[in-house]
C-alpha cells in the first residue's frame, strides 16, 4: 500500500548480513524465504505449532508476543529476545539474527578413502582445427564438423555460444568431453596435458532434511571434496507431506520450492569448485539422488497425486537433462542424471542404498564394479557381497526398509516422521556441531556432541541413548510414561534430582542452563517420549511386515544395513532397548553412513553401476503399509516399550 512506509530488515546469519525492504503482506519467516539468501528450519511449515523457527531480536520493535509463542517458548528465551518468525511481523526497523544450528562442512574423508571404480563411459578427444583466413571463410561449427568427420558426435546448439572463445583461446586446439556419445563440454586447449586439469562430476543427495554433494574426478574416480547443509526446503515443512501442501497452496508455490533447492545445489556445487580450484567448465556430468517428492520438487512436477490414493508420481523413470537448463554451474553441455524410483514413497536414493550395501549384486548377481564399495569390502578392495536375506533399512523424515532375498526384493514406506532427525522434539536439533549423539550412564547421565561442541540439543540417536537409559533405570515405564519428581523422591531414585515438571508434564533435564551452549536448559519431554513411541513403531511393525510377507523370521536375517546420518551415530543396544530395532538383529547390524550418496556417487562414476538401478527396480515388489491391516495392527502391538 502506498501509505504504509518502509521498514528495513536487517539479517544476520553465520557471519553474513543481508538488507532488505519488508513485505507488509507476510510473517517475517515468509519475508525470509522469499527475500534472503539464508536457511531457516521451519518443521510445521510455518502452522506455528513446532516452536522451531526461532529468530533473536536484536534492536527494533516487533509485533507484540502471541499466545502460541508463549506456549511454545520459554520465558528465558522470550526474555533473550527469542520469537517465532512464522508469528511475528516488524513494527519498525528490525536486525534480527538467526544464528543457531551451525552447519557441517564436509571434508574429502566423509565418503570414501580411495578411489571408487570408473567403467570409462566418459571419453576426452583433442582434436587440431584448421585456422581459418581470408582464403578459408568457413564457420566455426564447420571447422569443428569437419574434424569430428569420423566420430558419432553431434554439436548440440547450447554449446555454439562459447565456442569461437574456446578455439582462439586453445589457438585452434580443443578438447571435447563426451558421454555415451553426448558431447558434455568443449574446452581450450589440450585440455588434459595439465597435470593439475581434471574432468570432474557431482553426485547429489537431496535429503528430506539434509542436502548432500560429493566431487569426483570422473577419469581416476578420486573422491576430492564434499559438502552438505540442511536442506533449504525446511522453511517450507519437515517432511514431505507439509512440502507438497505448501506446493498446492499458490501458484508460485512449486516454482518457490523448486528454485530454493536448485539455488542451494547450485551453491554447494560453487563451494566445492572454490574450494578446490575447479573451473565449473571442467565439471560435465551431475547425477541427483532422492525421494520421490524431493525428486518432483527438484524438477519442478506437481507432487499432488503423491500424497493421495492411490499415491502415483508424475514418474519414477530415469532421467537425463541439461545441467543448465536447471541453473547448475556444469559445463554448457553438462548433464544431470536421474536414476529411477520405485514408487510414490521408495525412490532412488533407497535404491541407491540397496547398491551401496552389495544387496544388489548380491541378489542379482554378475560381475559389477559394486562389490569393491559393499561394507565389508571397502577397506581391503576385495569382494565381498553381504549374505542373504538381508535387511536395508533407512531411518529419517520416513522410514524405507528394503528386504533383499534370494532372488528378488521387497520394499515398504513407513511415515516415522521427523523425530529422528530432530525435529519435533522440544530440544531436539539436526547432525550440526553440539548436536549431543551419545549419551552415557555412569553414576550420572554423560554426553558427547557432534565436533564436541558445547550443547545445542538431541540429535536422534541421542534421544534414542537416553531413552533407552531412562527404560533402563524405570524412570520411564514400558507405556512411556515418565515419573514424577514426588514418585522418583519417594522411591529414592538416584536420578530423581534430573526430574522437571515442563508444560505440567514431569521431564528430564540432561544439561543444566549453565553448560548449555543455547544459556537454555536441555531436557527430554513427556511429549518427546510420545513422538519417539510413534516413529519406532512405524519402523519396528514396518520390518516385520516384511519378514511376513516372505515367510521369514529374525532368525533368519544375515545382516541389517542402517543408512543414513542417523545410523551413523545410533547405538544398536539403545536402538534394540526402545523396540526401534528387534533384539534379535541387535548383533547383525551394519551402519553404513550416506548410502544415497554412495549409491549416487557409484552411478555418477559408472554407466553398469546406474544401469543396476533399473534392474533393483524390476525386481522389486512395493507393499503399500496405508492400505496394510496387518501393518495396522502390528504397529499398534509396537508401541509399547519392551521390558
Amino acid at each position: 500500500m502506498e501509505n504504509e512506509r518502509v521498514i528495513t530488515i536487517h539479517t544476520v546469519q553465520g557471519g553474513k548480513e543481508h538488507f532488505g525492504e519488508y513485505d507488509h503482506s507476510t510473517h517475517l519467516l515468509d519475508y525470509l524465504t522469499r527475500h534472503t539468501p539464508f536457511t531457516l528450519q521451519a518443521p510445521c511449515g510455518g502452522k506455528g505449532r513446532c516452536g522451531k523457527c526461532k529468530i533473536q531480536i536484536l534492536s527494533g520493535t516487533p509485533s507484540p508476543v502471541t499466545d502460541t509463542e508463549r506456549a511454545l517458548l520459554r520465558p528465558e528465551e522470550l526474555s533473550a529476545g527469542i520469537r517465532l518468525a512464522c508469528l511475528t511481523r516488524p513494527e519498525t526497523d528490525l536486525s534480527i539474527s538467526l544464528e543457531g544450528e551451525k552447519k557441517l562442512e564436509g571434508n574429502k574423508s566423509f565418503l570414501f578413502s580411495h578411489p571408487l571404480p570408473v567403467d570409462g563411459s566418459l571419453r576426452t578427444l583433442v582434436l587440431e582445427l584448421v585456422p581459418p583466413s581470408l582464403e578459408d571463410q568457413r564457420s566455426d561449427h564447420s571447422r569443428l564438423l569437419s574434424a569430428l568427420a569420423t566420430e558419432r558426435l553431434q554439436v548440440p546448439i547450447h554449446l555454439l555460444p562459447d565456442l569461437p572463445q574456446v578455439v582462439r583461446e586453445g589457438n585452434w586446439r580443443i578438447t571435447l568431453i563426451s558421454h555415451k556419445n553426448q558431447l558434455l563440454s568443449i574446452l581450450p586447449g589440450a585440455a588434459l596435458a595439465d597435470p593439475e586439469a581434471r574432468i570432474c562430476g557431482v553426485a547429489v543427495d537431496i535429503g528430506t532434511t539434509t542436502v548432500a554433494t560429493y566431487l569426483f574426478d570422473l577419469h581416476t574416480g578420486e573422491h576430492i571434496d564434499t559438502q552438505s547443509e540442511l536442506n533449504a526446503q525446511g522453511v517450507f515443512g519437515a517432511d514431505v507431506i507439509s512440502r507438497i501442501q505448501y506446493a498446492l497452496e499458490g501458484p508460485d508455490n512449486l516454482k518457490r520450492l523448486q528454485e530454493k533447492i536448485l539455488t542451494q545445489i547450485d551453491t554447494l556445487i560453487h563451494k566445492m569448485a572454490s574450494r578446490t580450484g575447479i573451473q565449473s567448465s571442467r565439471i560435465c556430468l551431475a547425477c541427483i539422488v532422492g525421494n520421490p517428492t524431493m525428486i518432483h520438487l527438484a524438477l519442478g512436477l506437481n507432487p499432488k497425486y503423491i500424497a493421495e490414493a492411490p499415491f502415483i508420481p508424475v514418474t519414477t523413470e530415469p532421467l537425463l537433462a541439461l545441467g543448465r537448463d536447471f541453473g547448475l554451474s556444469l559445463s554448457s553441455g553438462g548433464v544431470v542424471r536421474f536414476p529411477p524410483a520405485v514408487s510414490a514413497y521408495v525412490g532412488s536414493d533407497i535404491l541407491a542404498g540397496v547398491v551401496a550395501s552389495g544387496m544388489a549384486e548380491a541378489v542379482i548377481g554378475g560381475e559389477t564394479v559394486v562389490s569393491k564399495t559393499a561394507p565389508q569390502a571397502r577397506e581391503t578392495g576385495s569382494k565381498s557381497l553381504p549374505a542373504l536375506p538381508s535387511l536395508l533399512i533407512d531411518i529419517g523424515t520416513n522410514g524405507e526398509i528394503v528386504l533383499a532375498t534370494r532372488d528378488r526384493f521387497i520394499a515398504c514406506s513407513t511415515a516415522a516422521g521427523p523425530a529422528f532427525e530432530g525435529a519435533q522434539i522440544t530440544c531436539g536439533v539436526g547432525g550440526v556441531a553440539g548436536a549431543i549423539n551419545r549419551v552415557f550412564r555412569t553414576k550420572t547421565p554423560g554426553f558427547s556432541t557432534i565436533l564436541d561442541a558445547p550443547p545445542l540439543g538431541f540429535s536422534g540417536a541421542g534421544v534414542v541413548d537416553l531413552l533407552a537409559i531412562l527404560l533402563d533405570m524405570g524412570i520411564v515405564d514400558e507405556t512411556g510414561r515418565i515419573l514424577t519428581l514426588e514418585e522418583a523422591k519417594r522411591h529414592d531414585h538416584p536420578f530423581a534430582g534430573w526430574l522437571v515438571t515442563y508444560d505440567e508434564e514431569p521431564a528430564f533435564q540432561l544439561v543444566p542452563e549453565e553448560k548449555s551452549g543455547t544459556g537454555m536448559p536441555i531436557l527430554l519431554t513427556q511429549q518427546d517420549i510420545r513422538e519417539i513411541q510413534l516413529a519406532k513403531a512405524a519402523i519396528a511393525a514396518g520390518i516385520r511386515t516384511l519378514l511376513n510377507a516372505s515367510s521369514l523370521s529374525f532368525s533368519d536375517i544375515r545382516a541389517l544395513f542402517l543408512a543414513g546420518g542417523f545410523g551413523n551415530y545410533l547405538d544398536p543396544r539403545s536402538a534394540a532397548r526402545i523396540g526401534l530395532i528387534p533384539k534379535e538383529l541387535q548383533g547383525k547390524i551394519q551402519s553404513i553412513g550416506n548410502a544415497a550418496g554412495m549409491g549416487a556417487s557409484l552411478a555418477l562414476l559408472s554407466e553398469k553401476t546406474f544401469s543396476l538401478f533399473q534392474e533393483v527396480k524390476e525386481r522389486t515388489t512395493y507393499i503399500e503399509l496405508s492400505s496394510s491391516s496387518e501393518f495396522q495392527e502390528l504397529y499398534v502391538e509396537e508401541m509399547l516399550f519392551p521390558t
